[in-house]
């Protein structure tokens, strides 16, 4: 069994984003009363200082990823896999918690589009907001608890004359990786392949054929999310 758990906690930092509603506040109240915020009296800095908290505190929330998002884990037994190959799945895993943990990764799957509105196609119904407090709880189909983990069988087989990078079937917690595409993989494109996979574990589905509408369902959609920003930490 590998596993994988960070036990890491980014310190709070004031984002760009948030700065800037900081100073958009504090023009629009100049612009709507600047003698009562700025005559020295007490009554004005009653009205600036909780509507710019309120105001920093809203912006904030929006973009920092919850508690769940940094203590997610990872617990994959691998099977079939040599000693090398071992280690190459572990640096994928690394490089797939930092992003979970990522403000970005956040900002990508909340303001996802797809035919002019904020969703994914074949979303079960589900807001993008939704799909993404579903990731980070883990609940898989078949393991229906929020145990804010990964978990997953990971079996290593050879079929160089197909061009599938991986499968899995729905009633199994096995993922299936080529290595004819294992071998040439990097860090990232592993991180995006199994996470398009889990996402299946997780009850989302795409079309089987190639459509022009199959990159933008759940599973290839955030692998492709994944994939962008996992090249960042290579």
């Amino acid at each position: 069994m590998l596993t994988y758990l960070s036990r890491k906690f980014p310190r709070p930092t004031m984002s760009w984003v948030s700065f800037r509603f900081f100073i958009s506040a504090l023009q629009l109240l100049l612009v709507l009363n600047p003698s009562k915020i700025f005559r020295g009296t007490l009554l004005g800095m009653k009205t600036l200082l909780p509507l710019l908290f309120l105001l920093f505190m809203t912006s904030t929330r929006a973009q920092v990823p919850p508690l769940e998002a940094h203590l997610f884990s990872f617990q994959i037994q691998l099977i079939n896999f040599p000693r090398h190959d071992e280690n190459k799945i572990t640096h994928a895993l690394k490089i797939l918690k930092k992003v979970f943990s990522s403000p970005e990764f956040k900002k990508r799957v909340l303001r996802y589009d797809f035919e002019g509105k904020k969703t994914f196609h074949m979303n079960r119904g589900l807001s993008n907001l939704e799909i993404y407090h579903l990731i980070l709880s883990g609940m898989e189909e078949l393991s229906p608890h929020e145990n804010h983990s990964m978990d997953v069988e990971l079996e290593l087989y050879s079929d160089f004359g197909s061009n599938v990078l991986g499968f899995t079937r729905p009633d199994t917690q096995r993922i299936w990786m080529n290595k004819k595409y294992f071998d040439e993989h990097t860090g990232a494109e592993l991180s995006s392949n199994l996470v398009h996979e889990w996402l299946h574990k997780l009850g989302f589905d795409h079309e089987r054929e190639k459509t022009p509408m199959r990159k933008h369902s759940v599973p290839y959609a955030i692998g492709y999310i994944v994939r962008e920003l996992a090249r960042e930490h290579e």
